[in-house]
């Protein structure tokens, strides 16, 4: 997907719209060089070549810029020297109207898990664009998305929602998916609980593997946000530390199964010490400086326009971190229009 901006003033669907027809209408002038069958090929293709610690394996374009975790790297270097071994997990997101298709993988490297979400661009069959987010989950380097025990939930086999495709008549257009998918960054940036996101009643949230909505509550421990359904917990206002939600990027959207594939950066100033939320009960931050997640996040949206599954690939990154890409639709981010961030 190509670069451009939606500022926070014109975020309509009716500009929204606009914005998509314009985009998508000079790409569907041309020939579709890669279909959803040809993606996923070329997604293997890329798969087996890392694994094989050899680029010229791959149909890499030449001068095709690597990233990992937000630092430009070589090829191959990072996760292209040390994976060992993929599992049969895959949650992809096919986009042939933009050439582009994001996936989750889990993998071992070095004998650790290492959860793995990666955007390829793809320019007439060949890779024009890499990008990678390796959630290491380790006991020695970054952790999971929380302070919670990680427990890999994934499995081996993709859930339902992501791979089933909705009827023709049931599928909501490409600015109405994003627009729904930046609501879920709306609701979390300061949240206090007056900006909750339409999720469904079924919504599982997945963070690095580990479910962080719904989860059942450990005997005689407290209550946490990873007990509740998604929509009860932004709507008590878990989320205020999470300051500034920002470079929002659609980088992805299959209409066929309701995903969007999303980038963004959650940076926490660390003024927000604690806080009341919206049933009385006080909430404490534990974290004492300012620190940024950096993520990639799969959303899926059912026919009635609502979060039913999210699945996020996040590590912890210094703070103020930006992607070292400006590729994708950029979404606004009310505080960092505040605050003047510059995004890119």
């Amino acid at each position: 997907m190509r670069k451009g901006r939606i500022s926070a003033g014109s975020v309509a669907p009716l500009v929204l719209g606009m914005a998509f027809v314009c985009r998508a209408g000079m790409l569907l002038a041309g020939p579709q060089a890669c279909d959803r069958a040809c993606l996923e090929k070329v997604a293997e293709t890329y798969l087996t070549a890392m694994l094989a610690h050899d680029p010229s394996k791959a149909p890499i374009a030449h001068g095709t810029r690597y990233t990992e975790n937000a630092v430009e790297l070589p090829l191959p270097d990072g996760l292209w020297r040390t994976v060992g071994s993929i599992g049969s997990y895959r949650l992809f997101v096919d986009d042939p109207k933009e050439g582009e298709i994001g996936f989750f993988i889990k993998a071992q490297e070095n004998g650790a898990p290492v959860l793995v979400a990666t955007r390829l661009r793809v320019v007439r069959g060949q890779i024009t664009e890499i990008e990678s987010y390796a959630a290491r989950l380790g006991a020695t380097i970054t952790g999971g998305a929380s302070s919670m025990p990680r427990v890999d939930e994934l499995g081996e086999v993709t859930r339902a929602q992501f791979t089933t495709r909705l009827p023709a008549d049931k599928r909501l257009s490409r600015e109405r998916l994003a627009a729904i998918a930046n609501s879920y960054y709306t609701g979390l940036e300061n949240n206090t609980g007056d900006k909750v996101p339409p999720f469904a009643d079924d919504c599982m949230r997945l963070e690095n593997g580990t479910r962080t909505s719904g989860r059942a509550a450990t005997p005689g421990a407290a209550v946490t946000s990873a007990n509740l359904p998604c929509r009860v917990a932004f709507g008590l206002g878990y989320y205020r530390e999470d300051t500034r939600l920002r470079n929002r990027r659609v980088l992805a959207i299959d209409e066929e199964r309701g995903l969007v594939y999303m980038g963004c950066f959650f940076d926490h100033d660390a003024t927000v010490r604690g806080y009341r939320l919206k049933d009385g009960r006080p909430n404490t931050v534990k974290n004492t400086g300012p620190w940024t997640w950096g993520t990639q996040e799969v959303f899926q949206i059912n026919a009635e326009g609502q979060i039913s599954q999210v699945e996020a690939v996040l590590l912890s990154m210094p703070y103020g971190m930006r992607p070292g890409w400006s590729t994708g639709l950029h979404m606004p981010s009310p505080q960092a229009d505040k605050d003047g961030f510059k995004e890119y």
